[in-house]
């Protein structure tokens, strides 16, 4: 059973966005990360009730755990190849758009620049007081993605080539960055 010190410290670095490393009775160590942090519209987090029942695991395995950092947490990228896969990222733009009025978005980009083999769009999360909404972002991209490939990405602590790939998160098909 966690202690009270415990969840309270695990709301606070909730709070500040910092990671949360905590003992428990046995004294073994967990941490928590954006990934297995999950908040739904009314904005509870998961997280707690999971830390509750002794689950320190992270929700997606293949992502290890990090750092933001003080900046625009998050970046999206939506990519697309051929006039209907454009369509339909077109569509889910406008989608995230309402349901996400916060964030920022970009202008679609019609041939692959930087790293990005495919052309796509982008959004991010425009404050670092928007990291609590990775959770419900994310959800919504897994339910509304459709075929489209997308890349959410921190800006982490660990540096870009480690958020484009081991700290990456996919929806639909992982594609090869060019980096």
């Amino acid at each position: 059973m966690i202690s009270l010190l415990t969840l309270f410290i695990l709301c606070c670095s909730l709070i500040d966005g910092s990671r949360a490393s905590f003992a428990t009775e046995s004294s073994s160590s967990a941490l928590i990360s954006p990934k297995n942090i999950r908040t739904t519209s009314r904005g509870s987090s998961a997280a707690l009730a999971a830390l509750e029942n002794g689950d320190t695991t992270t929700q997606n395995n293949s992502q290890p755990s990090f750092t933001l950092k003080k900046r625009n947490p998050y970046d999206v990228h939506v990519y697309y190849n051929g006039s209907n896969q454009r369509e339909t990222a077109m569509l889910l733009r406008s989608k995230m758009k309402q349901q996400f009025p916060w964030m920022r978005f970009y202008e679609p980009k019609d041939r692959p620049i930087g790293p990005h083999p495919l052309p796509m769009w982008e959004a991010d999360f425009a404050s670092y007081d928007n990291r609590v909404f990775w959770g419900e972002v994310c959800d919504f991209i897994k339910e509304e993605h459709d075929k489209l490939s997308i890349l959410v990405h921190p800006h982490s602590l660990d540096g870009d080539y480690a958020d484009h790939t081991k700290n990456a998160f996919w929806v639909g098909n992982v594609l090869e960055l060019r980096i």
